[in-house]
């Protein structure tokens, strides 16, 4: 049954829900694609499959690292700290028997003052060396008795008693260390399952809801849960089943013996981060852990101890990051992956010039050279190469080290372990933009508990309390200098401006057919974005203006009758508040993010997402000038409401906030949700 876990768990995975999946991919991928999807999906669960491109071969995961360690592969000691009854440790140590080379690894049994017929037991097995020694001293003096006798050609492995190895754990582990995890790798850590196949460790995390005490990352989601099948960095791993290199043992030692139970692996790993080394989450090594999925909170004695002197060695190196100039403002790094042209860009670019008006160090990092050419940023501007590049020059600063974007984050958060604040700016959960599942899991699993999260709607900091603990909304506002009513500019009764862009979310085939569904003479639609050819074949009423700076956006709102958005979705749709403030009646669908200020028959006019409502909505205003006259002056009020100097305020108390509550050392409360209700106008 073990060797078939894997398939198993891959059949789940391509199964699993496909009404939804197909629904999915009809509404952003078109019938075309999601005809062959449907006609092709039998093929998947056949040799057919990978030859054609349908799916990845149907394997273990471990193949590529049990490839690697046939040609590469290092000697090791696998070390099992034993009390009592020595059956556990036996089956354990059969299990690694079973799934190692035994050419290349050796088993020792470690015991910690059994009683002599288990020591007997251990001493007469023909699976284990014994290491035997005097009275019970607890985990981290029996463990150290076990890593005592590694060779010193050999790395070392601490395995629980209570753990069974499966198939490709060791070799994933090791290759792990020195091939897939990166560059100076110290540690690696497998994913365990409890004996129902569920998750019972992902990699260590600090507990929101009880900061003194660390938790295990995905417990008790499904072994396949796609967030937990993504290698990664790691705070720390458990005790439970760890591997550590020969390197890492010579430069950091022995564990901790001062800790009687519990808090030894984290002080373990945190010293080998503080060594250079990094500690790495491999979840294609797994292991079945026999911990009971009910066992009892209450903690002993030795536990409460040992969490003591975890946070009298540890807590100020947690808590204690003052990121503060010598002046009070904060020191804050935001990372982009490049600078394109975007409204997500629009707004960390605000915030960046914004911080700097108001006494702050902010810096833009970024792996494409700047500045911008279509932002007039005054902000310093750092490129690098790579995120390797990027994560080391970031590594050593005190300073609040922003993400912006989910292929930011994991190097964000690593450049923050050991000194400054992490902050994660989600505009939207980035899930939206694949359809593949797989990437889904690339992306859920960025939000790490560690961050503090910075959101921008009610739509995305709901969403994003599936994954993290809490958030922060501050909605990205309207320059009002920018996006104005403009003296003296006449408006036509009948030109419909738009949004021209291909990106399936913004859903301009929608617009397209409202648009050719009016009748004849239509209106003119004018379109505005960086690529033309959306517009082609939809007429000579249609044009399209490429590149328009602010100021030209902001006189076609000014002229137009109507400004129309039909999104699927946006994490918050700046685009219509910038038409009211400049004073554009508004047409919009239902995109999530703009539930926040957008009030149906108040504000502007949300009909349904089909062409016939569209349409009709378009007809509404372009017939009735009150309507506009009163969905305009709304619109200016809802405008000012979110007027950017208002909002940078904000910004600025957020992380001055944040950065007075870092410098002070106190240890952080548990999570309080607060959310925010939209108001109605």
């Amino acid at each position: 049954m073990t060797r078939l876990n894997p398939y198993l768990r891959f059949l789940r995975r391509l199964l699993a829900n496909l009404p939804r999946r197909a629904w999915l991919t009809l509404r952003y991928q078109g019938p075309k694609e999601t005809l062959y999807r449907l006609v092709s999906f039998p093929l998947r669960l056949t040799p057919l499959g990978p030859r054609l491109g349908l799916v990845t071969r149907l394997s273990d995961p471990s193949a590529p690292a049990r490839l690697w360690y046939a040609q590469h592969g290092r000697p090791v000691a696998v070390v099992i700290p034993s009390y009592g009854p020595a059956g556990l440790a036996l089956k354990a140590a059969r299990s690694v028997r079973r799934t190692t080379d035994p050419a290349r690894v050796r088993v020792l049994v470690a015991d910690d003052g059994s009683p002599a017929a288990e020591v007997e037991r251990l001493r007469a097995s023909k699976h284990v060396d014994a290491v035997l020694a005097g009275p019970n001293a607890g985990f981290a003096a029996n463990a150290n008795r076990g890593l005592r006798e590694v060779r010193a050609d050999e790395d070392a492995v601490l395995l629980n008693s209570d753990v069974i190895a499966h198939r490709g754990w060791l070799e994933v582990l090791q290759h792990a260390a020195y091939e897939s995890g990166g560059a100076d790798v110290g540690i690696t850590g497998a994913k365990l399952l409890y004996p129902d196949d569920s998750i019972q460790f992902g990699g260590a995390v600090r507990n929101p809801d009880a900061p003194q005490w660390f938790d295990h990352r995905f417990r008790f989601r499904p072994a396949d849960h796609p967030a937990s099948d993504v290698l990664q960095p790691a705070l720390a791993v458990t005790g439970a089943c760890a591997y550590v290199t020969r390197d890492t043992l010579d430069a950091v030692g022995l564990l901790d013996e001062a800790y009687g139970m519990a808090y030894e692996d984290v002080d373990y790993c945190l010293r080998a981060w503080e060594s250079g080394r990094r500690v790495i989450y491999a979840p294609a090594a797994t292991l079945t852990h026999h911990e009971s999925k009910t066992r009892g909170s209450a903690q002993g004695t030795r536990e409460i101890d040992s969490q003591q002197h975890f946070w009298d060695t540890w807590g100020d190196w947690f808590d204690r990051r003052d990121v503060r100039e010598a002046d009070g403002g904060a020191r804050i790094v935001y990372v982009t992956q490049d600078l394109g042209v975007g409204g997500g860009h629009r707004v960390v670019f605000e915030h960046l010039d914004g911080l700097l008006d108001r006494g702050h160090h902010p810096e833009l990092w970024t792996l494409v050279e700047g500045p911008p050419d279509w932002y007039d940023l005054r902000v310093p501007i750092r490129s690098f190469a790579s995120y390797h590049e990027l994560r080391a020059a970031l590594a050593p600063l005190d300073a609040i080290k922003v993400a912006t974007w989910w292929e930011t984050a994991p190097h964000v958060w690593e450049a923050s372990l050991r000194r400054g604040v992490p902050v994660y700016f989600v505009q939207d959960i980035e899930t939206t933009y694949y359809p593949d599942r797989d990437v889904h899991g690339r992306v859920y699993t960025t939000y790490r508990p560690e961050f503090t999260y910075l959101t921008t709607s009610q739509w995305v900091y709901r969403s994003l309390l599936d994954h993290a603990p809490s958030a922060t909304i501050i909605s990205p506002g309207v320059d009002l200098e920018r996006w104005r009513a403009l003296e003296g500019m006449p408006h036509s009764d009948d030109a419909i401006l738009g949004l021209g862009r291909g990106n399936p979310l913004k859903n301009f085939p929608l617009t397209r057919a409202a648009y050719l569904g009016l009748p004849e003479p239509r209106p003119e639609l004018w379109l505005y974005g960086i690529e033309p050819g959306v517009a082609d074949g939809m007429g000579d009423t249609v044009t399209y203006h490429r590149r328009p700076s602010d100021a030209e956006v902001n006189e076609l709102l000014n002229r137009a009758a109507v400004f129309l958005q039909t999104s699927r979705h946006e994490g918050f749709c700046l685009p219509v508040l910038e038409a009211m403030a400049a004073g554009a009646p508004v047409v919009c669908t239902d995109a999530h993010g703009n539930r926040d200020f957008c009030v149906d028959g108040v504000n502007c006019l949300m009909p349904r997402a089909e062409p016939r409502a569209v349409r009709g909505a378009l007809e509404a205003l372009l017939r009735d000038g009150d309507l506009r006259e009163r969905l305009r002056e709304a619109g200016h009020r809802t405008a000012a409401e979110y007027a950017l100097e208002r909002k940078l305020d904000e910004l600025d108390a957020f992380y001055r906030d944040l950065a007075e509550r870092r410098a002070s050392g106190v240890m952080p409360d548990p999570v309080v949700r607060v959310t925010v209700e939209a108001s109605t106008r």
